[in-house]
């Protein structure tokens, strides 16, 4: 990555061989160009026009080149080791200083609530410029403090925090997938149809693998009571509480039709569902162990306000074992990590 300075204002080059992109200056996005170096001379192609240039290196991390049509461009390196498919692509909603906001990155561009900017790294920080000038007046250094795959953080010089969590909501034949992972919950529902008929073969052979550990690690004996629920199983089971309880009761226990975790097949109740499962041994190592397996216990004390449902000990969903390190480590809720509601709207 290279910084030219010159009649075109800043301009930000990544090389690859012979070709890469250039944004900043009149390019309102990253914009892909071939290039080549012969005798002296840098020939460049961007969008069917061509330029060319004298290149004179001022040392081994400077380089000027005199075009033939618009004077000097000066280039210095700056310190980067993302492509432009980089890392932070993707959607995001953020909270913290600036209340919430939308951004989206697609390599090294992107939109904030729909306002355009281009973004370069250098370093532990990055360059953020809104078409064509920061909110600034010049590139504004922001820190970048990332905490997971799906979360970072970026701090502006006066101290203020806007914190990032990749938001891309996606719906596939009525089904939601926010970044990939299937949800079912109080807002997002699954079609009457869908019925993989047991638990998923992939949460089955994390369970067992979950079993045997409890039981060669402590003796402790784990089994599911319920696991895969269809659609029709889950209505018939939400009305008889309805019946018994009341809505509003049966809501903070039950899931309605079509917002059951056990629809999925990624989720099961463990040993027995109830609140004497929450003080055995069992509960404790399933509490401190699941993620090792792939697993988070999915609805966590105190938290009912956010998933909707009372702390449930022994409920546990299958995310794989690298997402469900990610979750248990941060401390959240699914929704509070992915930054989503479930709140029915009905």
């Amino acid at each position: 990555m290279w910084t030219g300075n010159g009649e075109n204002g800043v301009r930000f080059f990544w090389f690859s061989g012979g070709s890469g992109y250039i944004f900043g200056g009149a390019a309102a996005s990253a914009t892909p160009f071939t290039a080549s170096v012969s005798d002296g001379r840098f020939t460049f192609s961007s969008g069917g026009a061509s330029a060319g240039a004298d290149i004179v290196w001022n040392s081994k991390d400077s380089f000027s080149l005199h075009w033939d049509d618009y004077g000097l461009e000066s280039f210095s390196p700056v310190s980067v080791q993302l492509s432009p498919s980089s890392e932070l692509t993707g959607e995001y909603i953020t909270s913290g200083d600036y209340g919430q906001r939308s951004w989206t990155f697609n390599g090294y561009t992107g939109s904030r609530d729909g306002k355009s900017f281009f973004w370069v790294p250098d370093g532990n920080s990055i360059k953020l410029c809104f078409n064509g000038s920061t909110e600034y007046g010049d590139f504004e250094y922001f820190t970048l403090s990332r905490t997971d795959a799906h979360h970072f953080t970026l701090i502006s010089p006066d101290g203020k925090r806007e914190n990032f969590t990749r938001h891309q909501v996606r719906n596939i034949n009525g089904i939601t997938y926010v970044n990939g992972i299937l949800i079912a919950n109080k807002t997002y529902p699954l079609p009457s149809t869908y019925n993989p008929g047991a638990l998923t073969s992939e949460t089955q052979a994390a369970f067992n693998e979950m079993k045997n550990a409890a039981w060669s690690e402590k003796r402790l004996n784990l089994w599911v009571c319920s696991g895969f629920r269809s659609y029709r199983y889950q209505a018939s089971l939400y009305n008889s509480y309805v019946n018994r309880d009341g809505k509003a009761k049966a809501d903070t226990y039950s899931a309605r039709p079509g917002h059951s975790e056990h629809q999925t097949g990624l989720a099961a109740d463990i040993n027995y569902a109830g609140s004497s499962f929450d003080t055995t041994p069992e509960a404790a190592w399933l509490a401190a162990n699941c993620w090792r397996f792939g697993f988070i216990i999915r609805y966590p004390q105190g938290k009912q306000d956010i998933t909707g449902y009372k702390y449930e000990s022994w409920h546990v969903r299958y995310l794989g074992k690298e997402l469900a390190k990610m979750v248990y480590d941060s401390g959240l809720t699914l929704e509070e990590y992915l930054c989503i509601d479930s709140v029915y709207n009905y």
